[in-house]
């Protein structure tokens, strides 16, 4: 019988193979680039260098036409803060991003810690993240003077939203930060026409009435807005929409005329049985996309359609 440590560490070993397998399958991850999301890869925690009773939680972002993608992984800090900060050493950390990183762990002391590394617009961009909720007033200050700061200010106190769910900050050049939000509101129906009325507060248009239909569908509670900030500006504006299936997202995808690669089914059937957990829409000037987000596990236990069978043994 399979202890819990044996069983943790084949749930470990699947996620790292998951991430890795699906790797070949996008076509804008170019060579040079593997060994970047390989070094992340080997400065995840696993589980025996994790607290007792605490794990690593995992999210891999891909992007609908398959230009983007994002791994992010956090936990308790005694076990990640040890393992970023041998990551963010060979990453060659600037001292005035680790005093960023400083500054924010003093204030708020987070429970929920870790790293992620992307590849879009030819790069590989890696940075960290903190999880748990923390109050919005303290996190406000540190912003400082700009445009970004007192857009966020006004929804957030017109809204009463008290907390933020995740702060992300990238590390290198042309850095950025992102907050992320609860939408108020009991209901779907009452979360959905709060996106709709941020997305006009933030990008000067709501969600189109095709895209609302299509959230409407497979919509569940607990949906979330975040707010990227570069250079005191909101460059890009999401809403995170748990429940929606990959079928969903490909009606919104339609809805919203945003392209969406046939292979995206594939890779994420093979990183998770579980699905997604949850689509994001987003805006960045004139442009729009969208991103589906999956907690990486064991493949799907079933082929998605179009898949080739293996070939038979000779």
């Amino acid at each position: 019988m399979s202890s819990p440590l044996d069983n943790a560490l084949n749930r470990a070993l699947s996620v790292r193979l998951s991430l890795q397998v699906s790797l070949s399958q996008i076509p804008m991850v170019e060579e040079w680039m593997d060994i970047h999301l390989d070094r992340w890869i080997e400065h995840m925690p696993m589980p025996p260098e994790m607290p007792d009773g605490h794990a690593v939680s995992c999210v891999a972002m891909i992007g609908s036409d398959l230009r983007r993608i994002l791994w992010g992984a956090w936990g308790d800090p005694r076990g990640f803060v040890p393992k970023m900060s041998n990551y963010f050493r060979l990453c060659n950390i600037a001292k005035s991003d680790e005093q960023i990183l400083d500054q924010i762990g003093e204030t708020f002391e987070p429970q929920l810690v870790g790293s992620w590394v992307g590849v879009w617009g030819g790069k590989v961009i890696t940075g960290w993240h903190f999880w748990d909720p923390h109050e919005f007033a303290k996190l406000e200050p540190l912003f400082g003077t700009h445009e970004a700061k007192f857009q966020l200010k006004k929804w957030v106190t017109d809204h009463g939203v008290q907390t933020f769910q995740r702060f992300t900050q990238s590390i290198g050049e042309d850095t950025f930060s992102e907050v992320e939000l609860p939408l108020p509101g009991d209901t779907v129906e009452a979360q959905l026409d709060a996106a709709s009325a941020a997305f006009t507060h933030f990008t000067g248009a709501p969600l189109s009435a095709a895209a609302l239909d299509v959230l409407r569908e497979g919509a569940a509670p607990g949906l979330a807005i975040a707010a990227r900030i570069r250079g005191g500006k909101i460059v890009k504006f999401s809403a995170l929409v748990p429940g929606v299936t990959l079928d969903g997202a490909r009606a919104l995808a339609a809805a919203t005329k945003v392209k969406f690669d046939d292979a995206l089914e594939r890779i994420v059937n093979s990183m998770s049985a579980e699905g997604l957990v949850r689509v994001e829409y987003g805006r960045a000037g004139e442009h729009q996309g969208i991103d589906v987000h999956v907690e990486p596990t064991e493949p799907a236990r079933k082929p998605a359609p179009g898949d080739r069978p293996a070939p038979a043994a000779n």
